[in-house]
């Protein structure tokens, strides 16, 4: 683990807990997970970041690894806690949801060694396809991607956010 993340609720207080990777290759390219088009589940046939369920007590970047493993049969090296949200499902069930994001840079040769397992697809996308994607992605998703290409870009230079653009 990078180092411990902070919680912004108690784990008690929140309905559900996940975790979300920022998988982004040396070009500021990022793999998208495409949804499942089912109407049962929240968003179908829409964009979003590859993650998952994070099981109570457990370590969100663990969980996260979990995940991409079960996902993408992708064994994650490098990561780093980027930021989190918290929000009530309206869309949903109403409840209070935890969403963890972390950034992992991934190399394009990887991604085709890669096994879909959840999902109906996965698509490597520029700045461009996301932004003309737009309605097509689940919405706390895309405005995290917004702040990474920012950040990234060199748009924020304070004292509390680290320098990502490398």
């Amino acid at each position: 683990m990078t180092f411990a993340v902070l919680s912004i609720i108690p784990e008690e207080d929140v309905g559900l807990r996940t975790a979300s990777a920022i998988l982004v290759t040396p070009d500021n390219r990022y793999l998208m997970q495409l949804r499942d088009n089912n109407p049962e589940i929240p968003f179908p046939d829409t964009f979003c970041l590859f993650g998952g369920h994070v099981e109570v007590r457990e370590d969100p970047e663990v969980g996260l690894r979990r995940e991409l493993h079960e996902e993408l049969e992708l064994e994650a090296g490098d990561i780093s806690y980027f930021s989190q949200l918290v929000f009530d499902a309206i869309y949903a069930d109403g409840r209070i949801r935890q969403r963890y994001y972390f950034e992992i840079p991934i190399d394009p040769g990887v991604i085709n060694t890669l096994v879909l397992h959840e999902g109906a697809g996965m698509r490597l996308m520029t700045a461009g396809d996301i932004a003309e994607e737009t309605l097509r992605f689940v919405p706390y998703d895309l405005a995290i991607l917004r702040m990474h290409m920012l950040i990234r870009e060199g748009h924020f230079r304070n004292a509390g956010v680290e320098d990502r653009a490398g």
